[in-house]
């Protein structure tokens, strides 16, 4: 598979229901966006066993996961423009270095995954933190340039979100479901 067939697919079940767009933008956005992620999810799951689980703290993962990748960012902003100044543009990549290793940690915490920051971490170094790293790029490429679209700026965002989830289908839930 590749990152250019991921997306279509992604798109595709997108079509299907393309009124399913969430207003991402609140103050639980990680709950919400977590929400709309578990009711993507297909059905051969682990999920399938029980709903979604509001009680698990998906703020503060999305904080943790967010927080540690904007820290880098910052650091690395700061560290490169005491080199020079056009090195800064580098930090963005640093923000993505960070936020690869937690890839899968919604889709873990929707399945209720024993130590999803643990296993998200190791999943994505099993897959190659290189191939990782460009196809996130990609996709995150993807969903921001979605956002120039007056009519529908989000619809971009929620097909990369799929992508993810698909891409999680594909390279780690069929695969370590037993010991889920």
């Amino acid at each position: 598979m590749t990152v250019k067939a991921l997306i279509a697919q992604a798109a595709r079940q997108f079509n299907r229901q393309p009124h399913q767009m969430q207003q991402v933008f609140s103050h639980r956005i990680f709950a919400t966006g977590a929400r709309w992620m578990f009711e993507q999810l297909p059905e051969n799951g682990p999920k399938t066993n029980s709903g979604f689980d509001a009680a698990t703290r998906f703020g503060l993962y999305g904080g943790l996961k967010y927080g540690l990748s904007l820290l880098a960012f910052a650091g690395a902003l700061w560290a490169l423009g005491k080199v020079s100044l056009l090195l800064t543009p580098l930090a963005v990549l640093v923000f993505y270095l960070v936020e690869v290793h937690f890839l899968f940690l919604f889709p873990l915490l929707l399945d209720r995954a024993r130590n999803p920051l643990r296993t998200s971490i190791r999943e994505t170094h099993r897959i190659g933190l290189a191939r990782a790293l460009i196809w996130v790029l990609a996709i995150g490429v993807f969903m921001l340039s979605g956002l120039l679209n007056r009519r529908q700026p989000l619809r971009r965002w929620h097909i990369g979100c799929l992508s993810v989830l698909l891409w999680y289908q594909h390279e780690v839930r069929n695969r370590i479901q037993p010991r889920l």
